[in-house]
């Protein structure tokens, strides 16, 4: 891999106090420059530690599962024709 190529960015950041937790602010420019948008992978190797974008997900398709029960509301059986009435 040629290293003279890749664009480096590279700002100093104080580490905050968020409630018991500790945080970073990402300025704009660091932020446009890695890609990351809502969610991010943190992995720490060797004390340091690497922020990624993570990938991001798709929500899951449930209308199969509301096809399935409009189908069950659909069905009728003895019951509901000679024993049920409003």
């Amino acid at each position: 891999m040629c290293y003279n190529k890749i664009k480096m960015t590279s700002v100093t950041a104080k580490v905050r106090r968020i409630g018991n937790s500790r945080g970073v602010l990402f300025p704009k420019t660091i932020l446009d420059a890695s890609g990351i948008k809502d969610n991010v992978k943190i992995t720490v190797k060797n004390k340091v530690i690497l922020i990624s974008a993570a990938p991001e997900t798709t929500k899951k398709d449930w209308s199969y599962f509301k096809k399935e029960k409009n189908k069950a509301l659909m069905i009728s059986n003895k019951f509901d024709e000679t024993e049920w009435t409003w």
